[in-house]
Order: C-alpha cells, then sequence, then structure tokens
C-alpha cells in the first residue's frame, strides 16, 4: 500500500511543479524577476519553516547534532541548484512551457534517475526490478526527447512567423546552454535525499519522526540555499534593470503579489511536499522512482497546459502526433517505473 500512496504523492507533485510557472502568463505589469522573487521566498523561506513547525517540532534539536559538514554540503547543494532553478525560469519564459520543459527536464532525469541508481544501487542495476527500472527509465527518456523534437518543430514554425512580422528568434547556441546548466543543478536535490543519510538515521531512530517527514529536514537548509542564490541574482538584475521599483509603483500590485506567491504555493507543494513526502515511502530505490514518476508527471503536465494556453496554435498535424505520442509514452514510462518499484519493495522485503 505504501508504494502505492508514494507513487501517488510523487505523482501529485509533478502536477503541481508541472503547472507552477502557469501564472508568469498572466502578469501585466511586473517582469519575470519580479515575480520569481515573490514566489522564490514563500517556496524556498516561508513554506519549509512552516512545514518543519507544523511536522517536526524539534528539527532545530535534530540540526544540532548533525554533522555541519552536512548540513553545508546540503546548503552549497542549493547554492548551485538556485541558480538552475532561476535558469530554468528563464528558459521557460523564452522557449514556452512546453519546449522549455522536455528539454531541460530531459537534463534533469539523466542525471536525477541514473546517478541514485548506478551511484547507490548499482548491485539492482543487473536484478529483475533494476532492470524494469532501466526500461521505464529508457521509455520515459524516448517519451520526452519526442516531446522536445515536437517542441523543436514547433519551434521552427513560430521561426519562420518571428521572422516574417520582425520579431527575435530563439538564440539556439545560448538555450544549449540554459538546458545543459539547467539539467544539472536542478538534477541536485535528488542527490542530497541519498548522499545526506545522518540526519535521516537520527530523526527515525532517535526522535521518532514518522517515515514520511523525515525528508523536510533536507529542504530546509538546502532550500535556503536556492533563495541567498536568487535572492542575489534576482536583486542584481532588477537594479540594473530599473525594475525593482515595481513591487512599489507598478499597476494593479495585488494581483502581481497573488501571481508571485501562486508560483511558490504551486512549486512547494509539488516539490517540497509531493516528491518529499513521496520518495520517502517508495523504498530503498525510492529516490529516483521517485523522481521518474515526478518528472514524468510535470512533462505531461507542462505539455497539456501548452496546448491549452496556445503555444502549439498553426502547429503542422504531424508535430502534434510527435507530441501526443510522447505523452503515450510518458505515461506507460510511469507504469513500468511503479512496477519495477513494487519488484524491487518485494525483493528487499523477501530479504
Amino acid at each position: 500500500m505504501s508504494i502505492i500512496i508514494g507513487s501517488l504523492v510523487c505523482m501529485f507533485g509533478g502536477l503541481g511543479v508541472g503547472s507552477f510557472l502557469l501564472p508568469l502568463k498572466f502578469s501585466r505589469t511586473w517582469r519575470w524577476e519580479n515575480s520569481w522573487l515573490v514566489g522564490a521566498f514563500f517556496m524556498y523561506v516561508l513554506l519549509p519553516a512552516a512545514t518543519l513547525l507544523l511536522v517536526i517540532p524539534r528539527f532545530g534539536e535534530i540540526y544540532g547534532q548533525t554533522p555541519l559538514r552536512d548540513l553545508g554540503m546540503i546548503y552549497v547543494f542549493g547554492l548551485i541548484q538556485g541558480t538552475g532553478s532561476l535558469i530554468f525560469t528563464y528558459g521557460t519564459t523564452v522557449m514556452g512551457l512546453a519546449l522549455g520543459y522536455a528539454l531541460m527536464i530531459g537534463c534533469i532525469s539523466l542525471f536525477g534517475l541514473l546517478v541514485p541508481l548506478f551511484g547507490a544501487h548499482l548491485d539492482r542495476v543487473t536484478k529483475l526490478d533494476g532492470i524494469t527500472l532501466l526500461i521505464g527509465c529508457v521509455i520515459l527518456v524516448v517519451g520526452i526527447g519526442l516531446s522536445g523534437w515536437a517542441g523543436l518543430q514547433r519551434e521552427a514554425v513560430k521561426g519562420q512567423s518571428a521572422t516574417a512580422t520582425g520579431q527575435k528568434k530563439l538564440n539556439i547556441p545560448l538555450m544549449v546552454i540554459v538546458v545543459l546548466w539547467s539539467g544539472f543543478a536542478n538534477a541536485l536535490f535528488y542527490f542530497t535525499f541519498e548522499f545526506q543519510q545522518s540526519m535521516k538515521a537520527l530523526a527515525l531512530n532517535q526522535y521518532d519522526v514518522p517515515l514520511y517527514a523525515w525528508g523536510f529536514l533536507n529542504t530546509l537548509p538546502f532550500f535556503l540555499g536556492m533563495f541567498t542564490i536568487n535572492l542575489i541574482l534576482t536583486a542584481t538584475k532588477m537594479v540594473r534593470d530599473k525594475t525593482l521599483k515595481n513591487y512599489w509603483s507598478a499597476s494593479g500590485l495585488r494581483r502581481e503579489y497573488l501571481l508571485g506567491a501562486s508560483i511558490g504555493i504551486l512549486w512547494y507543494v509539488g516539490q517540497g511536499v509531493g516528491y518529499t513526502m513521496g520518495q520517502a515511502v517508495l523504498g530503498p530505490l525510492g529516490v529516483a522512482v521517485g523522481a521518474a514518476l515526478f518528472m514524468g508527471t510535470m512533462m505531461v503536465v507542462s505539455n497539456v497546459l501548452g496546448v491549452r494556453t496556445g503555444e502549439w496554435k498553426g502547429v503542422p498535424g504531424a508535430t502534434m502526433r510527435k507530441l501526443y505520442i510522447a505523452l503515450v509514452l510518458l505515461v506507460v514510462a510511469m507504469s513500468v517505473i511503479a512496477v519495477g518499484n513494487y519488484l524491487q519493495q518485494v525483493v528487499f522485503e523477501v530479504a
């Protein structure tokens, strides 16, 4: 039962993160960095701290007994991923939800799924459960790749229209850098759960923290690192571009602040709660399995939203068929991965 619940919670998390940038499309008077910093405060500071106070009131004692090196490493990982999240947001504003998510989540998948599996559970790779998971990962990557191919073809159509109307085309070399760095940096969240186990042991063995809740201990130092780098970079950009004044002088401030807060709430419910709780109960391979289910759902949601918001308007039918096939492959991949996780859970329980 815990496998089913954990899988559904991870998929619910993907629903939140797959839609968290949608509020940016409705911003009218703020620049993206204005909205993002408000969202970042909610997702990286306010909500994680409130969650810890609610579910692990004695978290300060646990931090006090955790080796400083472990806390420092989690914070540094957060600093690095902070640049990735900022670049991810920039990439989706330039490339759109569908293409941006397809390309960047594809890179995150390669790092976030395979490194924990090969790095910490190499003994399972040649077993039935590990092979099943790898098959699911391959299908997932193929689905993401096909989605990205469809997105590139869509961008080619838009590029022709942009040339005709005098609009700027995408800077492809810049987008390659954005995609690669976003993929690497945004995978670090998954590494902390796999390689920072001291707090987990302390929380479960000495403080009787519920199994589903131990992951929240990782999130606060990690997210504080993310907020630090986001605050520095967005504040610098706002000062340089003279957009800091938007916080008090732009029109429709109530709407803009609500949209910014919505970004943070959707993201935190998805990544901070959904994935964090789901992976904790998915068994020994929960980090990789949860990431697969999480990102697969994210891809489905982002592509559906991309279609619904008109990003694919005017695209040829052949390209749309590639997108629909990609969505089917993503669903199949998540099903195979869920089966693989069930098999590895049975194997570990028997052992």
